[in-house]
Parts: structure tokens; sequence; C-alpha cells
């Protein structure tokens, strides 16, 4: 068993957003890492036609899926996409190989070189990402969009509440998520099973797999605890990325403090593989309201008046 390996859960749409993540590992992954990547049956061969050369392990996600008989198959592929990736995500561990894994979304990009004393803290316990998500609360206070707040704790107290646990509100994310399988074998033990539950019920009653993870980490206390803030600069919505651009930091500025940046696919529709299912006149205007939209942040920005 490996002590840790890099691991993404990803489907076509992402299919360059992932060619991009293997390209910066290829670049920086100075430790020779393990990179294996579960896609749905029917990718398979795309993925590994694209990705040739990268030494990447392509794999069907349903490996992961037979990996646990509590799992209903058929229950999982009849709900939406994200949640379905949270149980993929979050089931891996069950394979048997690696202690620990850095769970990297398609649109994840390593910025500099790293390798496994980035991520462990000592011999097989890995570095804990814990915060309090104040950079997107800030953010969305100020610039939209509403209601992130009510959102962030919404996905957060349930589990809190669930775990019996009272006190400040976490943030454990976001991309990549650092894991062990320690932690969620103790979910499954002290939890889960007691309750007769798998997780694929854990994510329906509130979904947000890395808050599962994180109270699971405080509440049953598998490995030692040391924290680290997000490894990953991560845009969450696309004005983000326009301020730091505007006040000038550029991937070379925020590689002194991050491994790497996180462009979020919501927004950044661009990078999708294969056709749109937008037609050309609303692609176009969209990239219109997207351009008018960066120019009036900008002057705003620049005329000191978004600063208040």
């Amino acid at each position: 068993m490996f002590n840790l390996v890099l691991y993404c859960c990803t489907f076509r749409k992402d299919l360059k957003r992932t060619i991009k993540l293997a390209e910066s590992i290829r670049k920086h992954n100075k430790a020779h890492i393990p990179f294996y990547i579960s896609v749905p049956a029917e990718d398979v061969n795309l993925f590994k036609a694209h990705l040739a050369g990268f030494g990447t392990l392509i794999f069907d996600e349903k490996d992961i899926f037979n990996a646990n008989p509590k799992l209903d198959i058929a229950k999982l592929y009849s709900i939406r996409g994200g949640l379905r990736q949270q149980v993929i995500k979050s089931e891996f561990w069950r394979l048997g190989i690696s202690e620990n894994y850095l769970v990297l979304d398609s649109d994840c990009i390593f910025m500099r070189d790293f390798d496994e004393k980035d991520f462990l803290a000592k011999d097989d316990i890995p570095y804990s990402v814990i915060h309090e998500g104040r950079d997107v609360l800030q953010a969305t206070e100020r610039f939209g969009p509403k209601k992130i707040r009510q959102h962030f704790l919404a996905d957060r107290e349930p589990i809190k509440q669930a775990l019996g646990r009272a006190g400040a509100t976490y943030d454990f994310g976001y991309a990549p998520f650092l894991w062990s399988r320690k932690v969620w074998e103790s979910l499954d033990i002290n939890y889960l099973t007691p309750n007769s539950m798998n997780f694929l019920d854990a994510v329906l009653l509130c979904g947000s797999e890395f808050t599962w993870y994180g109270e699971s980490l405080i509440n049953f206390r598998a490995i030692p605890i040391f924290p680290r803030e997000q490894l990953f600069k991560h845009y969450h919505y696309e004005h983000q990325l326009w301020a730091d651009q505007i006040l000038g930091y550029k991937e070379k500025v925020l590689a002194h403090d991050y491994l790497g940046v996180v462009y979020q696919s919501n927004w950044e529709s661009w990078g999708d593989f294969g056709p749109s299912n937008k037609t050309v006149p609303s692609r176009l205007w969209r990239s219109i309201k997207r351009l008018i939209k960066k120019a009036w942040f900008k002057i705003k920005l620049l005329s000191g008046s978004i600063v208040q």
C-alpha cells in the first residue's frame, strides 16, 4: 500500500481540464507520486487515449462502488452527478491502494514543484485542512452571489449536529482535499454502520463530503491533527479572479504560498470538452456580458470606489 497517491474523479466534459491537470503534475511531481483517475465506464478509452504518456492509472469508477457491498449502485446512478462524485471520491480509500490520498478536481492546476512532505506531517499522518472559509464569505458578502453565507452554514451545520459537535463552524475544503483512509474508516465504524447507513445515505442527508471528513476527524480522532490552510488558491467566482489580476496576483506570486490554483469549472465554461448545449448567439452574448462586467469591475476597483 502506498503512503500517498494523487486521485481525480472526472468525466468526459472535463477531459481538457484533466489533461491540463496531468500536464502540471508531470511537470511538478518530483517524487513521482502515483496519479489515479476514475471515470465512467464509457469514458475509460477516451481518457486512456488522450492521457497516454502521462503515467496516469485510469480505471472504471464502478470498481470503487464494488468495493463496498453496502452501496446500491442503481440508486447511485439515479442521483445527480455532483452527489455521485462525492460518494466516489469518499469511497476511494476502500480500494486499499494508499493510506492517504490527495483528491484533485479536474480544474486544479499545480503551480510549483511538490513531494510527499507538502502533504504528510509525519510518517503516514497527513496534514488536515481546517479554516473558517473567510475568503469566500468575505468576497461574496461584498460582490455576491447573495445567500452564500446561508448556503455555507446549510452545508455544514447538519453534519455537526449529526455527529454531535457544537462550537465554531469549520471549513475543511476546498479542492484539493487531503484525506486519510483511517478517518473515513472511523466514520464508517462509529457512525454509518451503527445507524445502518452507507456514505450515499450520508451525502443525501447533507451533501458536503469534505465536511463529513472534517467532522469525523474532529469527533473520532483517528489521526492526530496537524492543521494547514488551503493548499491551492481557489477562485470560486470569476470576480475573485478579476480582482486578483487587477491587483497583480498572478500565478508566479500565488506560488509563494500555494501549491496550485483552481479556476472553478462552474464559471470557466470555455474549458469544457465536447459540443456546447448553448446556441452560438447565447454564447456570444454571455461573452459580451462578461467583458462588460469585467470592465466595470476594473474601473470601480481602480477608482477606489469598490474599496469602502
